[in-house]
């Protein structure tokens, strides 16, 4: 296997190491507009010399964001050319297109790494809907929000501080709006929800609400009822009907013995749910350097032995995602006026009656009009 690698970031360096110590694949050109010292030999800012390069059968895609690597990975796969990727914002929103594309030019898109980093779950999602009918989906996807969260509730430092530890040690970006408004979260339920249920979804159909505004006063708020509830930024979907699904992700507030709450620093937590082997879940580093690229590597060890699906195929159409139809109580801390059934529980914080999804995200989008450091969770029974 002759690699083109496009990209040497943290993730793509990764790759470049792990493949240095195996020997049998082989990177022959890296895209990459910065110079790395050692790399003059391989680097090139002209993507033609990849495309181009009849040597060259796989593609690995770590550019990451939409452009220009989704225009890169149509051009590797119209040229024949296997695609292996970690993007997840750029697959989410042309997925139909990719697979598609792999489909009728025979080639290998392998996307695992997408989700989960190093826990091996899309693969076994999609070896899962095989042999049963999923249900639902539920976890935490994404490992520089769940540090934040654990170590303001472990510690009780304040989130600005929590962030910028974060940034400090690589688990956060310079400019941190994927991972806390949950942009990150919601492409991942997307794929992983056309994957397990057959059905396309539109990340911009999953309603979404990050960990921004959360403080230490929210914290103290979760224990005064005396349940002790962990907070965890959870993405969810159920099938609730034919071609219907419900998709969102939020804040979720969690009983201390639940399995999300044992859920430490950057790691991650998915659970399926199948109707006949019933509740299945994974667990593992989700983010960094190592183990991204242990996904991206595992890819193309699949596509070389011959046991990685050639085709990815999933019926056309979209699912219709309907967040009417999920509900539960939540705990909302906002100086807005509150119009709706609640109990106070501290100042300017309330435990609500039971509303849907979409109820509550249209309500807490109205009331920020005149409070914008709102904060909601959900309350997981």
């Amino acid at each position: 296997m002759v690699i083109g690698l496009l990209g040497l970031g943290t993730i793509g360096s990764g790759i470049y190491e792990h493949l240095q110590k195996r020997g049998d694949i082989k990177v022959k050109r890296i895209l990459e507009l910065k110079r790395h010292p050692g790399f003059e030999q391989l680097e090139t800012s002209d993507f033609n010399e990849i495309l181009n390069d009849p040597e060259i059968d796989t593609v690995i895609e770590l550019i990451g964001g939409m452009e220009p690597a989704h225009t890169f990975t149509v051009q590797a796969l119209k040229a024949g050319k296997n695609v292996v990727t970690a993007n997840k914002l750029m697959l989410s929103h042309h997925m139909e297109e990719l697979l598609g594309l792999a489909r009728d030019m025979g080639v290998h898109y392998r996307y695992d790494a997408s989700v989960g980093g190093s826990i091996p779950f899309l693969y076994n999602l999609m070896r899962h809907r095989t042999a049963d009918t999923l249900t639902a989906l539920s976890g935490i996807v994404n490992g520089t929000t769940n540090l934040i969260l654990d170590i303001m509730q472990t510690d009780g430092r304040d989130f600005d501080d929590v962030l910028k530890q974060a940034q400090a040690e690589g688990y956060a970006e310079a400019n941190p709006a994927a991972d806390i408004d949950g942009i990150d979260a919601q492409c991942k339920i997307a794929i992983a929800s056309a994957v397990a249920y057959q059905k396309y979804v539109r990340p911009e159909d999953v309603l979404t609400e990050g960990i921004r505004h959360i403080s230490g006063r929210d914290i103290i708020n979760f224990k005064r009822r005396g349940a002790g509830y962990v907070c965890r930024l959870i993405a969810q979907s159920q099938v609730v009907g034919q071609g219907v699904v419900t998709c969102y992700v939020e804040p979720t507030l969690v009983a201390p013995t639940a399995t999300e709450a044992a859920v430490k620093l950057n790691n991650n937590t998915i659970s399926v749910t199948g109707e006949y082997f019933g509740v299945h879940t994974f667990q593992g580093q989700g983010a960094g350097k190592d183990p991204t690229a242990f996904a991206v590597e595992l890819g193309l060890r699949d596509i070389l032995d011959g046991i990685s699906p050639r085709v990815n195929p999933i019926p056309e159409g979209y699912a219709k995602v309907d967040n009417a139809l999920a509900g539960h109580p939540y705990y909302l801390r906002t100086t807005a006026p509150v119009d709706i059934e609640a109990e106070r529980i501290g100042d300017d914080a309330y435990i609500t009656a039971p509303m849907s999804v979409q109820a509550m995200h249209e309500l807490a989008k109205t009331l920020r009009e005149t409070d914008p450091d709102l904060f909601f969770a959900g309350i997981q029974d």
